[in-house]
């Protein structure tokens, strides 16, 4: 069992591992590195920890989520994220700095949903 929690347990990034983007229910991994490189650098501004509390989804995991047939998290260009110690109203200033092409705004869950959609800009409230 030990061997199946190190799966993906990879250095990506200096802040990310690649396992904190993978479906929770069978465990690929699909990213986007333009994804990765906006995450790091809201990251690096923000200068404290961000949770990854969705990255890439299977078909099935989407669908049990509630997640669109058309969702960004299917192809490995959206995650949801929440910043440690910091509100999704002060961390989506910060994500419209780094200008993500994608920024949902969830409030009352506290988190972000940001992707880098290859078509044009994209903002919501959830």
């Amino acid at each position: 069992m030990q061997m199946l929690n190190e799966v993906n347990n990879i250095d990506i990034a200096p802040y990310f591992k690649l396992s904190e983007f993978a479906c929770p229910c069978c465990r690929q991994v699909i990213l986007h590195p333009l994804l990765l490189k906006k995450l790091s650098k809201l990251r690096e501004t923000v200068n404290r920890p961000l949770y990854i509390t969705s990255g890439y989804r299977c078909l099935g995991y989407n669908r049990k989520v509630g997640g669109i047939k058309t969702s960004y998290h299917l192809l490995g260009l959206a995650a949801d994220v929440r910043a440690k110690g910091m509100s999704a109203l002060d961390l989506l200033e910060y994500a419209e700095i780094i200008n993500f092409s994608g920024i949902g705004f969830y409030e009352k869950r506290n988190f972000l949903h940001l992707d880098v959609r290859p078509t044009k800009q994209s903002r919501w409230r959830g």
